[in-house]
């Protein structure tokens, strides 16, 4: 143990002053008289936290050689008010430097009084390294976790989509400003943080609606639906609804998600191509039937000819002509007839074909 005597404390009764040096040596806390700016004394505890290995690296030496330059400026005020005022200082953070360079939070609490007229400063140090690097590590955590809240926050709030997240309880935790829009146009509510969200639909038939979709999410389904709502300051709209589970890091379920779109204007538009398909589809038949009748009318036509010219030669053209717009025909016909022109089948076309313009041409079929 080092040595500590309180040679400066004459006037105290020798049971006193052993009982001083007693605590100052077994304290749990670091402690040290300093004097002009140089520490005098310090207990074996200071110097294990300062890491050094004897009580001679530090007796001696300047105060500030110990305190961290971030520190230095509270601590030369320190003296300076005790050294006027003689007052006592209550706890102070503060960060020292340890022998290997690396800093250490501590807590320092001071005195000063007057011994033969020269005035002494006594410090209590106490080691706060771990609860300030906790605290540090927890400010570092809670600025990541606020720019992700802020990212994950303009995310939702970018999106036209109305974002609801409610408990295992149905009370909401979470929404954008698209939901709280459309909230109140369907239902006449405001809705707020901690709302069940239930009761703020009067509606039974609907509210047992709402509950129902909710409960299949909180059940743990992911699922979409859509629905035709009239609100009360809104007119009918479609929506697609989405909802979806919300799960602790250990998989618990703790709540369900409901992200609503209006499809209106997508549904409406999509009515509206198919009409306009349908009326394409008519049209194209009719075009269809069209000419496959002009091809027969053509076609008894050149036959009814062929018959009244007494030329045999020019009767058998006609009648050939006749043949390969019958052939045109079948073409015509395989072609609209076809539910997908892109998965024509191609063999079956063409033996047709083939058979056909083989007869077009006065020949057998083989």
């Amino acid at each position: 143990m080092p040595n500590c005597r309180m040679e400066n404390l004459g006037s105290m009764e020798p049971i006193s002053i052993k009982h001083y040096q007693f605590f100052f040596d077994l304290s749990q806390d670091g402690l040290a008289i300093h004097s002009e700016g140089k520490i005098l004394r310090a207990n074996d505890t200071l110097i294990r936290m300062l890491g050094y290995d004897s009580i001679e690296e530090v007796i001696g030496k300047p105060v500030l050689q110990f305190v961290h330059p971030r520190s230095q400026s509270v601590v030369k005020e320190r003296i300076q008010k005790m050294s006027q005022e003689g007052m006592v200082v209550g706890a102070i953070e503060e960060e020292f430097i340890r022998k290997d360079g690396s800093t250490l939070f501590v807590e320092v609490t001071a005195t000063a009084f007057f011994e033969n007229e020269v005035q002494y400063f006594q410090v209590v140090v106490k080691n706060i390294n771990f609860r300030k690097r906790m605290e540090l590590e927890l400010e570092r955590l809670r600025s990541k976790l606020k720019i992700t809240q802020e990212r994950l926050l303009g995310v939702i709030e970018g999106t036209k989509d109305a974002i609801c997240a409610v408990d295992i309880h149905f009370r909401v935790i979470a929404f954008n400003s698209s939901f709280e829009l459309s909230f109140w146009k369907l239902y006449g509510k405001k809705i707020e943080e901690g709302n069940l969200l239930p009761e703020l639909i009067l509606d039974p038939v609907e509210r047992s609606v709402v509950i129902e979709n909710w409960s299949r999410a909180l059940r743990g389904e992911v699922y979409t639906t859509e629905r035709t709502m009239q609100g009360l300051v809104q007119d009918s709209a479609i929506f697609e609804i989405s909802y979806s589970s919300i799960r602790d890091s250990s998989h618990n379920l703790i709540g369900a998600t409901q992200i609503i779109r209006d499809i209106t204007e997508r549904k409406h538009g999509e009515e509206k191509l198919k009409k306009t398909l349908e009326e394409k589809e008519v049209m194209l038949k009719e075009i269809h039937h069209r000419v496959k009748n002009n091809l027969q009318v053509v076609t008894s036509l050149l036959s009814l000819q062929s018959e009244h010219y007494g030329n045999e030669r020019i009767s058998h053209i006609l009648k050939e002509c006749g043949r390969r717009i019958q052939s045109m025909a079948l073409i015509h016909k395989e072609l609209y007839q076809s539910e997908n022109i892109t998965k024509i089948d191609f063999y079956d076309y063409l033996n047709t074909l083939l058979v056909s313009l083989l007869h077009s041409f006065g020949k057998e079929k083989k």
